[in-house]
């Protein structure tokens, strides 16, 4: 199948230079998607619209994969096995279990962008729920009919679920064979047993929610609440179109609802709010399954950018009030501060010292996802309104709206990487924080 589709591939390329392909036909769509030209200009292009949440975008892929591979090393085998322990709730590790918070800033981006283009399309009239969702994966809706008669052909003409698929096949058949180690089948044969079972959950989007202890490419539980979200934010975002100044209202009593929802879930089930490898396994069973990838957990992190696609929608339409300097400053401030001292908690926390409590991990759960939220919806803020300055430079560079347009891929495929040096490792090894360091890097 992928000599297939680098055949494929090869001849959609050598057509297209040749013949110069225009048009949006079925065809000239099949083979402008398959032409790695055509693909390499996109992926080397700049968007120069709200081009700060590409920057957000990309180092928020970056901090999936450093807390992927710094929690997952923690597994290994090392002959200082007790130093793991006492080195992973050091001041060293807190990147780690604050990159485990990235997710949330995709959510952030999901909700902010999913808002700004519904809100685009009723002020054209132009907004249809059902089409919009079936447009979320097939690029053209008039080929909807060809999509029915040839779906293995059309999907594969697409990016979303075509990936997903292919990664999915890839871990089911062709990974399992391309090593071996003596935790060879814990790290990679059990994902193969799992994706030949599990695999119709993850193209449902419901992987997250329905047999989540046994879970097709641990990483795809994101893909499941997004999509879950994605059909959900019309709802919200429909009234607050509709009755712009209930929606002053509607949006924060959202806000204070979900926030107390996260609270709710934190006190029935009495888990932790970060993956602490010191824990006890229940309650990381528990993390994972209510707080992790239970999808009315991460609703504050959408909803918040639901927020925030309202506000530079009515910024570029011109019905926002402008912001004044004293407000900028005060607000960069104020943020900054509540970040210190959510990173202070944090790090109490992890502290070996930490004795659990569920008061303290009921009001970090809720504010830290206040606190980080705002933060990263903020700098944003400030960026698409002409305050950035380097910041908004940066993040609006070229590279990073390379990586940004690759970032999925990277999400789904990191943990290939992972799960082989992981499975083929051989003999144990002395633990070093520098050490795992270096070995990111590489």
């Amino acid at each position: 199948m992928l000599g297939a589709l680098v055949s494929l591939a090869l001849a959609a390329t050598v057509y297209e230079e040749r013949f110069n392909v225009e048009g949006g036909g079925i065809f000239q769509v099949v083979v402008q998607s398959f032409s790695m030209s055509n693909n390499w200009r996109k992926l080397t292009s700049c968007n120069t619209m709200m081009a700060s949440l590409d920057g957000i975008r990309a180092l928020s892929i970056f901090a999936v994969m450093l807390c992927h591979f710094g929690l997952t090393n923690l597994t290994l085998p090392y002959i200082n096995k007790k130093d793991i322990f006492d080195t992973s709730r050091r001041i060293e590790y807190l990147p780690y279990y604050l990159s485990s918070l990235s997710v949330d800033s995709f959510l952030l981006l999901g909700g902010a962008l999913r808002t700004y283009n519904v809100l685009e399309k009723l002020e054209r009239k132009k907004f249809f729920y059902f089409k919009d969702v079936i447009q979320r994966y097939l690029r053209k809706f008039k080929y909807f009919l060809f999509a029915l008669i040839f779906p293995y052909l059309y999907f594969y003409a697409n990016r979303l679920t075509p990936a997903l698929a292919v990664t999915i096949a890839f871990y089911a058949t062709i990974f399992p064979l391309l090593g071996s180690g003596p935790t060879w089948f814990q790290d990679v044969g059990v994902q193969k047993e799992v994706c030949q079972e599990n695999w119709p959950l993850n193209l449902l989007y419901v992987n997250n929610i329905i047999d989540p202890d046994r879970m097709c490419i641990v990483q795809t539980w994101y893909l499941g609440a997004d999509m879950q979200l994605y059909l959900l934010a019309p709802l919200i975002v429909y009234p607050i179109w509709m009755w712009p100044s209930a929606g002053k209202y509607i949006i924060p009593v959202m806000l204070a609802l979900s926030s107390l929802l996260t609270a709710y879930i934190i006190f029935e089930t009495d888990t932790t709010v970060l993956f602490v490898s010191t824990f006890e396994d229940d309650k990381l069973a528990s993390y994972f399954k209510w707080i992790h990838y239970f999808t009315p957990s991460r609703l504050f992190s959408y909803l918040a950018g639901v927020t925030l696609g309202k506000i530079l929608s009515s910024i570029k339409n011109g019905n926002a009030e402008k912001t004044s300097k004293e407000v900028f400053y005060s607000s960069s401030i104020l943020s900054t501060l509540a970040l210190s001292v959510i990173l202070y908690a944090v790090l109490q926390y992890i502290s070996p010292d930490y004795k659990y409590s569920l008061g303290q991990s009921i009001s970090l759960g809720v504010l830290i996802k206040i606190v980080v939220t705002f933060c990263i919806a903020w700098i944003i803020f400030v960026c698409e309104t002409g305050h950035g300055g380097r910041t908004n430079r940066f993040l609006s560079c070229r590279p990073l709206q390379f990586i940004s347009k690759l970032s999925f891929c990277m999400f789904l495929t990191h943990y290939i990487v992972i799960n082989h040096l992981n499975g083929s490792t051989r003999q144990p090894e002395y633990f070093c924080f520098i050490r795992q360091v270096s070995i990111l890097f590489e």
